[in-house]
């Protein structure tokens, strides 16, 4: 059995203790927040675990392998600093930090203590995206021409960081997953409605290799939750929604082809739109946190790399720095800097 310490547990944190127990692997032997309140009501459901508002009570403790946190953003870096220093294992909530600099230190840190460093980007574990991502390299789609994401809901507002960097790594980390690559530039714009100076709406558009654009449309400010992701090839389209549990993957039989004659009628343009109609595969669902968890575990006892890495956190935070500066610039196109993974290590 594995024993963790999770750190922080108020909107998030509780979801993954569940899933953490879930997975019959580990136990869970400390509960640490800021929130005595919080801390009570969650340590109700884990009478066995030691609870505290201490962090070092938790990384004194040599008997724990590993820690889990789930704090605001802020906080993210010293706290895994110093779990890493103290030799445990981090699995660490997105954003991995707010600055690049910080998540190559941590990066450094734990292969310098040998620990499994991981970054929560949830979706990667979810059944749906790897079946997005599976449609994508099977080329059923054909070559691609631009991805679509939508992450909208009224709320809940933040006031520690702003809709980017609160809903846009989800984002930035699956369409860096589907593509399989990383994005080259970018250009941004957001407004801020509510809170001055923390941006609650903002639209972006990242570039890829071949000229690949993906579209992101994140805010705290819209009547519907939207969850979806459209992407669209030049053979067929796809169209991906978290919210819809029964077919959330809908694959459009739909082209635009050029008639060999005709041109410059209406006959022209209708011949031009290939309509095949629309299939629903079924598409076996998961508990993408619950799967999560289970590779940190997998990981830690085999020693392998994570799915998502160090590395995917610090690709994610330096597209976010980037956006952020095009945002503070008038949405000027902005060059997203991604080093290769090994040399991170070498520089």
């Amino acid at each position: 059995m594995l024993n963790m310490a999770l750190i922080g547990i108020g909107y998030w944190g509780p979801n993954v203790a569940r899933s953490f127990t879930s997975t019959g692997k580990v136990t869970i032997q400390w509960l640490c927040d800021v929130n005595p309140t919080r801390l009570e009501k969650v340590a109700a459901r884990y009478p066995e675990a030691k609870v505290t508002a201490e962090l070092h009570r938790v990384l004194e403790d040599e008997s724990i392998d590993a820690v889990s946190i789930a704090t605001p953003t802020s906080t993210h870096y010293d706290i895994a600093k110093k779990a890493l220093e103290y030799g445990k294992h981090v699995l660490i909530e997105k954003p991995i930090v707010t600055h690049s600099e910080q998540a190559l230190h941590l990066i450094r840190l734990a292969q310098k203590h040998q620990k499994i460093l991981m970054v929560g980007h949830v979706f990667e574990y979810n059944a749906t995206v790897r079946a997005l991502h599976n449609l994508i390299h099977s080329e059923e789609l054909g070559e691609l021409h631009y991805l679509n994401f939508e992450r909208t809901n009224l709320g809940p507002i933040r006031t520690d960081v702003n809709v980017l960097w609160d809903l846009a790594p989800h984002d930035v980390s699956i369409m860096c997953y589907l593509l399989g690559k990383n994005p080259q530039h970018v250009t941004a714009r957001g407004q801020a409605f509510l809170n001055a100076g923390i941006e609650d709406t903002v639209f972006s558009t990242f570039t890829f290799p071949n000229n690949i654009i993906a579209h992101v449309h994140v805010s705290w400010l819209n009547p519907r939750k939207i969850r979806q992701i459209t992407v669209v090839g030049n053979k067929k389209m796809a169209v991906w929604d978290d919210l819809e549990l029964r077919y959330p993957i809908q694959i459009y039989d739909k082209r635009i082809e050029e008639p060999a004659d005709l041109h410059d009628t209406f006959l022209a343009y209708k011949t031009q739109v290939v309509d095949g109609g629309v299939y629903l595969p079924t598409i076996p669902i998961n508990q993408p946190l619950q799967a999560e968890c289970e590779h940190f575990i997998e990981c830690i006892e085999q020693g392998c790399t994570p799915c998502s890495d160090g590395y995917s956190g610090l690709r994610v935070v330096l597209a976010l720095e980037a956006a952020t500066a095009s945002m503070a610039n008038n949405s000027v196109i902005t060059p997203v800097h991604i080093p290769a993974r090994e040399s991170i290590f070498t520089s």
